[in-house]
């Protein structure tokens, strides 16, 4: 007959009331050393301010609602906007990611900026003075700057840790809800933070509009341009045909040769004109198609130099010290003289 064990493991509370009473000394010390170490921690870290905006942009499908009245208008001039595409070129839940492709970053080192001292530098300098080490003038000049070679952009390994860095501290979120953009900047320095922030909200406002009236303006520049030259025609075959009426008056003689050279001269008057005037309705048509295509975009709240740093906070890193170092303080005691037999009963 085979006997059963019990294997079940229960804690003597009263016993490890009484170790932790007998190890105070101990405990104290290990909590005391980690608060210590949680303080040290705390005050050694550079402040950092954080600078936020939200901007709202236009919504799929909006451009032909926004255009309502200006269709109407159109209309009476002959001009037809009916099919134009009010389509969205990027979508909204693609815009923060604007905000981390490296020409974004670029171009913000080229940014100036004003620090709180009222130092007026550029962020790229600013950049080096706050997050890396100070190095000598040999070592900066062997960073290459980005650049172009053979149609592939350049950027390097500093660059590239540069970007990586920045990419934690500059978020952009949006609000799959409501569509608002959050953009917000992590930086040491609250007017600098505030700064970033705004050219972020510029650049990608910017960007999106760039992206969607290039294609409608490059047609608009076209149009301009057959319109002046179709106009100079125009104005040329009227001249001519002006001049041709004023020699060859009712009076005179008429001669066939004359007639057919009139009838050649109002033929390409005719011509011209409407050619003219079709180029002048698909010129009105583009123009009204380069204000349906750019998009709209809401400031709903444009980014403040913070007043209040956001890191580090310290009683928070206190309070994780003390619970920390009483965890270890807690193990300590049960090793201590084995004193974990007493508690663990099996």
């Amino acid at each position: 007959m085979k006997e059963s064990t019990n294997n079940t493991v229960s804690l003597n509370f009263k016993a490890l009331f009484q170790v932790i009473w007998k190890e105070k000394i101990l405990i104290f010390l290990i909590i005391l050393a980690s608060a210590g170490i949680g303080l040290w921690y705390g005050f050694s870290q550079k402040e950092q301010f954080t600078a936020q905006g939200k901007i709202l942009p236009e919504m799929l499908g909006r451009g032909g609602l926004r255009l309502g009245n200006l269709a109407g208008i159109a209309s009476l001039a002959g001009v037809d906007i009916g099919s134009a595409d009010g389509t969205e070129a990027v979508r909204p839940d693609l815009y923060p990611d604007i905000l981390k492709s490296t020409p974004f970053f670029l171009e913000l080192f080229k940014q100036p900026v004003v620090t709180r001292d009222n130092r007026k530098i550029t962020f790229e300098q600013f950049y080096e003075g706050e997050f890396e080490k100070k190095t000598d003038e040999k070592q900066k000049d062997t960073v290459k700057a980005p650049h172009n070679q053979n149609g592939v952009l350049v950027i390097g390994k500093k660059y590239e840790q540069r970007i990586q860095a920045l990419k934690a501290r500059i978020v952009g979120v949006i609000d799959k809800k409501s569509g608002v953009i959050n953009i917000s900047v992590k930086m040491p320095d609250p007017y600098v933070a505030a700064e970033v922030a705004n050219f972020a909200m510029n650049y990608l406002t910017q960007y999106v509009t760039r992206y969607r009236v290039d294609k409608a303006q490059k047609d608009l520049d076209f149009l301009e341009e057959r319109v002046n030259v179709a106009k100079g025609k125009y104005y040329f075959n009227q001249t001519k045909k002006a001049q041709y009426s004023d020699q060859f008056q009712e009076s005179t003689m008429r001669l066939q040769s004359a007639d057919i050279q009139r009838e050649r001269i109002e033929s390409e008057y005719r011509m011209a004109s409407t050619f003219y005037n079709e180029l002048l309705k698909k010129y009105e048509e583009a123009k009204i198609k380069v204000q349906q295509e750019t998009p709209v975009f809401k400031v709903l709240e444009p980014p403040t130099v913070p007043t209040r740093k956001s890191e580090p906070r310290k009683s928070l890193i206190l309070l994780v010290a003390v619970f920390i170092g009483g965890l270890i303080a807690l193990i300590a005691a049960l090793i201590r003289n084995n004193n974990y037999s007493k508690v663990i009963n099996s």
